[in-house]
């Protein structure tokens, strides 16, 4: 079962895609899971994931750097700078069908620490209180 705080590899669908008309992401990508709803038991919980990247982020964009002694922890480049990308968000019904799962057939890469998620949970509430979180449903209707 998934847990806010894992890394999973996900096609992740930025919204200027989305809204190109492209209905999955270019690549497959690490993401870290920032919230897991949960609903009946008989229904699987749906989650919110939030992108990592290697690029420096937009000026509009806003991006929290991953410390370095984090970055093989999650199994992030530690040759490359990383951000975390905290106002774009893909939600869908676990475990989706644009989870890459590992050679062991886990989508599980690793956990963040415990004071970096909340930092980017802290920032993640200041951007949707500002109505500033993209959330693409990636669901398949």
């Amino acid at each position: 079962m998934p847990k806010a705080g894992q890394v999973v590899r996900h096609h992740f669908l930025w919204a200027e895609e989305q809204a190109a008309g492209r209905t999955e992401g270019a690549k497959a990508r690490p993401c870290v899971i920032i919230a897991v709803e949960a609903r009946s038991s008989d229904d699987p919980p749906r989650v919110t994931v939030l992108p990592f990247t290697s690029h420096a982020p937009r000026q509009d964009a806003t991006a929290i750097a991953v410390p370095d002694a984090l970055k093989s922890r999650i199994e992030l480049d530690t040759s490359r700078p990383a951000w975390v990308v905290i106002d774009e968000a893909n939600v869908f019904t676990w475990p989706g069908y644009d989870l890459v799962p590992s050679s062991d057939g886990s989508f599980a890469r690793g956990m963040i620490t415990s004071g970096f998620f909340r930092q980017i949970a802290a920032a993640v509430i200041a951007i949707h209180s500002r109505g500033g979180l993209r959330k693409t449903d990636r669901d398949d209707k």
